[in-house]
């Protein structure tokens, strides 16, 4: 008795899903030639940065030679970088020190 119920109940709410305007639309669209224009749009794009991705990370053809100089040079980069974020950082400092006395010596 309670499956029969379950299943009217069931059907009674996916017929009145089914018959909701905004279902409707949304059937129509899926079902039309616009949603695949967009779909298939959507595939090669995902494709091409994908192929994008690959080729940006595919291992170079280089002799070890060269990929030990780049690794070299990356962590002098990285290094650098750090010491520029560090003296920005201390800039910042003397900066706020330098507000400070202004403002001091103009209560003065």
């Amino acid at each position: 008795m309670a499956n029969r119920f379950f299943k009217q109940t069931s059907a009674e709410i996916i017929s009145d899903l089914l018959s909701d305007a905004r279902v409707k639309r949304v059937r129509e669209y899926v079902q039309g030639e616009e949603f695949k224009a967009d779909r298939e749009r959507i595939r090669r794009d995902a494709a091409e940065r994908l192929k994008d991705i690959r080729e940006r990370y595919r291992g170079k053809r280089r002799d070890p030679e060269t990929a030990a100089r780049e690794r070299e040079l990356t962590l002098r980069l990285a290094e650098v970088e750090a010491e520029a974020a560090e003296l920005r950082i201390q800039l910042s400092e003397l900066l706020e020190e330098e507000e400070k006395l202004r403002s001091a010596l103009d209560e003065l």
